[in-house]
């Protein structure tokens, strides 16, 4: 197998134990989300060489790495804070670990840093960078040494909301171009709506449920699953197409059989994905006229009173017949509509309601 494995991997600590864990991780961005203490982290541990496993086997390329040295495992790791070296500068720092027998030269290193939008630091110091200028530094560093697999520990989890927006979209192009196997660790919706091609769910140090980002989104959730009702659909819904017009500051990407305007410029063919917070859905049993530009179908599928909301209730819709969307209305407004379980009806929000948290160029 191309990639990493982890086989019946366990690990005890007292009053708590991690595994049996069973993964498998190809050349792909595997987020892993879970509640914390949940063994997430540790998970990262075991796989760099910073644990060892009571039990179990860790396989890179098909090569057993249990029980070799960290330094000689060839992963890289990056934290949730930067540890660069201030006494060097940023070029100096980026090459700091790179060996002397490795091919990657300086016109690939500049090719990097360009990627990630540092090229002009080179010769500054590390003091009065930004987080997000220094994580990318780290960043760099870490993939000059040509690592076999990407082990990422909510490395956005310090940086303001416009620095976050920025550094995913530029995370994701670096590490698909790179095609490395990766875990991301993360606690934020956004992250995984970003970044990841799969996503598994670690719940009381076992892994409860793994899919792709799209299989994560289909109408048949997981009921029985640990966590997954407290993590997706809390900040919004994920919706992904292909650009099909842009002009004029408005874009039109289709879903399905239905066209989706937002705003901004992009480029014909590429993908976008999207989120709309449950509170900016309108719901109509008409499809009115009004300045919202956007008017889907949906199917209703369920209906929730969440336990901590008073007068909210969740409404659960089907779109394009697989894709799960969820609105936030008053019960009051579900009656005046006359909205029940199995109803058709459209949803309405403005062009200017999702924010765009992944951008993406096809082959």
């Amino acid at each position: 197998m191309t990639g990493l494995e982890l086989v019946n991997v366990i690990k005890k600590f007292p009053g708590f134990t991690l595994g049996p864990i069973n993964l498998k991780v190809e050349p792909e961005v595997r987020v892993v989300i879970g509640p914390t203490g949940s063994g997430k982290t540790t998970i990262l541990n075991l796989i760099s060489g910073l644990l060892r496993p009571d039990m179990g086997s860790i396989l890179l390329n098909d090569v057993n790495i249990t029980n070799q040295p960290l330094e000689i495992r060839k992963i890289g790791y990056l934290f949730q804070k930067p540890f660069l070296f201030p006494h060097l500068r940023v070029y100096d720092n980026i090459i700091f670990g790179k060996r002397k027998d490795e091919s990657i030269g300086d016109s690939e290193i500049m090719a990097l840093l360009k990627d990630l939008g540092i090229w002009r630091l080179c010769d500054r110091k590390i003091e009065g960078l930004s987080g997000g200028e220094m994580q990318k530094i780290s960043l760099a560093r870490m993939l000059v040494t040509k690592p076999k697999v990407i082990l990422m520990d909510e490395p956005l989890s310090n940086l303001d909301e416009l620095s976050k927006r920025n550094l995913r979209r530029e995370l994701r192009m670096v590490l698909k171009e790179r095609n490395i196997p990766t875990i991301y660790v993360t606690h934020f919706e956004h992250d995984v709506y970003a970044l990841a091609d799969t996503i598994s769910i670690l719940y009381d140090g076992r892994l409860v449920y793994s899919d792709t980002l799209d299989g994560c989104l289909k109408v048949q959730k997981p009921s029985s699953v640990p966590y997954y009702f407290d993590f997706f659909g809390a900040e919004g819904n994920f919706i992904e197409g292909i650009v099909m017009q842009s002009g004029s500051g408005i874009a039109k990407f289709r879903y399905g059989a239905q066209t989706i305007e937002i705003l901004g410029e992009y480029p014909v063919g590429s993908k976008v994905g999207i989120l709309i917070r449950p509170e900016d859905i309108i719901l109509s049993k008409q499809a009115l006229k009004t300045s919202a530009r956007n008017v889907l179908l949906v199917k209703i599928v369920d209906i929730k009173k969440p336990a901590e909301s008073i007068g909210t209730i969740k409404v659960y819709m089907m779109l394009e017949k697989r894709l799960c969307l969820v609105a936030k209305i008053t019960e009051e407004a579900r009656l005046e509509i006359g909205i029940r379980i199995g109803d058709e009806l459209f949803i309405i929000f403005k062009a200017s309601a999702p924010t765009i948290v992944r951008e993406e160029f096809l082959n």
